[in-house]
């Protein structure tokens, strides 16, 4: 039977994922606009595997996760990356491992100095409050732990959004994540239960998008779409994917987007916007929907037989990506197993002589690279900034327990392009990891951190002595050795973004400050695509915020 939808809104959203089911929500909240959402993916909101956070790597298979992949990375060996994203209602916050983490304040205030004034951290702060709720965590468990308790909240400041925020590591507190604060703390870091602390560097709890209630995952689609699914303004519509963006005008003025066509059953429909069309497709399929609908660099959409309407060589470009490692650690007999994510600290190069020196070797060629440069060393060069985070998780391997190093704020650009003119097709994905040497020696220095921590007191009492270390073909004893390590066993992680990168045009900017594609007139983006600099950490808080302001820039006329 062939499913019917309206095939006129004032809005279309490409993408019902993580910001598009936020637009979703905040936009029908006026019940005199028509909102209508196309999401490739299917409902799997039922799914017990997605409602236990535990399960989220049962879920990246192809019935519900994107199966996009790098080209081989010379800075990995070689080896081909997996790039997971969302296809499903929620998108990557349905199959992600729900870390909640707050960006940098000093980062997102790099978005300003790179040409954004209207798009600093403080603008941002009342957009992750509306985003989020939090449940603090129980104070004698905090006391326990060694944990400073946020106490003495303004309650007209207390986030009251949808998403519910947690602090699972806390409900079994487990005595080496208590072993681990008391590392840091001598190290000259106590340990923060606050969720957006005034600096990044420091030990804090780990937070995540799981609801304290009920310890199931709290995601867009659990707290933003299916709470308004029936309104009868919205229409969501399910395994619809979206081909193109249906462009009209001419060359000399900003072009109108009149709608898209989408694949729906096996056929192929048209639809109409009589405001905006917006694409909230992720990271990698923005930029490819806006070079299939012929915006993006002239001579490339030309080699592939698909007519330049808006030449745009940005489009794109400016893919960032956080490169992670681990190390698995053997246990005394007598220590239990936990369960996830125990412990994270943010940390800073402490020799900042040598950061200096190493700074100033590797200094860009070029003008575009000299930008981002300059913006992530602005960061990284205060000391109260952390240039990587660290982590405890438990694995479900009996006896073992994993740490692990992942980059803050990475030097490394890449991009993503479509191969061909067919919408089928995965487009060509190139972070180029570790192309930025600086991204390897900073990670280096940090990796051999990370290997001195289970004999440091008190942690060495749960690590065996002289215990196996997985993999166990490979030791880490200098800068060499942990440069070699991280070639063969370091990972990308599923943060990637920029790819539609809000900057000036003449910087390589695909969107302006109210998200508005450049040449166009009523084209916006709002996803991950749009961040200038990638947030420290995991950055679904920031999607969030970011997804919650384009609606209000939306709904109050832009700016």
């Amino acid at each position: 039977m062939t499913r019917k939808f309206p095939r006129t809104a004032d809005f279309i959203i490409v993408g019902g994922g993580t910001s598009g089911l936020v637009l979703a929500h905040r936009l029908s909240e006026d019940p005199n606009t028509q909102v209508l959402v196309l999401e490739s993916g299917k409902s799997i909101g039922d799914d017990p595997r997605v409602q236990n956070p535990s399960a989220w790597t049962t879920l990246l298979g192809p019935e519900t996760a994107w199966q996009l992949a790098t080209v081989p990375q010379p800075g990995l060996n070689n080896r081909v990356e997996m790039q997971f994203q969302g296809k499903a209602l929620g998108g990557s916050s349905m199959i992600n491992g729900s870390a909640f983490i707050a960006p940098s304040r000093a980062g997102i205030d790099t978005w300003s100095n790179l040409g954004n004034n209207r798009w600093t951290y403080e603008v941002l702060v009342p957009h992750y409050r509306a985003a989020h709720s939090v449940e603090s965590p129980d104070p004698n468990t905090c006391k326990d732990m060694g944990i400073d308790l946020v106490s003495n909240i303004d309650p007209a400041t207390t986030p009251k959004g949808p998403v519910q925020v947690s602090f699972p590591s806390l409900v079994k507190p487990h005595p080496v994540a208590k072993a681990w604060n008391e590392v840091f703390k001598g190290k000259g870091y106590n340990t923060t239960a606050e969720l957006f602390p005034i600096q990044s560097a420091g030990n804090r709890c780990y937070t995540a998008a799981i609801d304290p209630q009920t310890q199931k995952r709290s995601s867009s689609d659990s707290q933003y779409g299916g709470p308004v699914s029936k309104r009868p303004n919205l229409t969501i519509a399910t395994g619809a994917t979206v081909l193109k963006i249906v462009l009209s005008g001419s060359s000399s003025e900003e072009l109108t987007a009149e709608g898209v066509e989408a694949a729906i059953d096996g056929t192929i429909h048209a639809f109409m916007a009589t405001k905006e069309v917006i694409l909230a497709a992720g990271a990698f399929h923005t930029p490819k929907l806006l070079e299939l609908s012929g915006v993006g660099e002239r001579s490339r959409l030309q080699s592939l037989g698909i007519p330049a309407v808006i030449d745009n060589a940005g489009v794109g470009e400016h893919l960032q990506n956080h490169v992670m490692c681990m190390r698995t650690f053997e246990l005394n007999d007598n220590v239990q197993a936990g369960d996830g994510i125990q412990s994270l600290a943010f940390l800073p190069l402490q020799d900042r002589a040598q950061q200096q020196m190493l700074f100033d070797t590797a200094m860009p060629t070029t003008d575009e690279e000299k930008d981002s440069y300059d913006a992530v060393r602005a960061v990284l060069d205060d000391p109260n900034e952390a240039s990587c985070s660290m982590f405890m998780t438990f694995i479900g391997l009996p006896n073992f327990i994993s740490l692990g190093v992942m980059q803050s704020i990475p030097f490394s650009r890449g991009g993503t392009h479509i191969a061909s003119a067919e919408p089928d097709d995965n487009p060509r994905i190139d972070p180029q990891l570790f192309s930025n040497t600086l991204d390897l020696e900073l990670m280096a220095r940090h990796l051999l951190t990370l290997e001195k921590l289970p004999s440091t007191s008190p942690l060495s009492a749960y690590f065996k002595e002289n215990g196996q270390r997985i993999p166990s073909e490979m030791t880490i004893t200098d800068l060499q050795s942990a440069r070699e390590y991280l070639r063969q066993n370091a990972v990308a992680t599923h943060h990637s973004c920029g790819t539609a990168a809000m900057l000036p045009r003449e910087k390589g900017g695909v969107v302006d400050q109210n998200l508005v594609v450049y040449g166009t007139r009523n084209l916006r983006v709002v996803d991950a695509s749009i961040f200038p600099v990638i947030p420290q950490a995991n950055p679904m808080s920031t999607v969030y915020a970011v997804a919650e302001r384009a609606a209000s820039l939306i709904k109050g006329g832009s700016e």
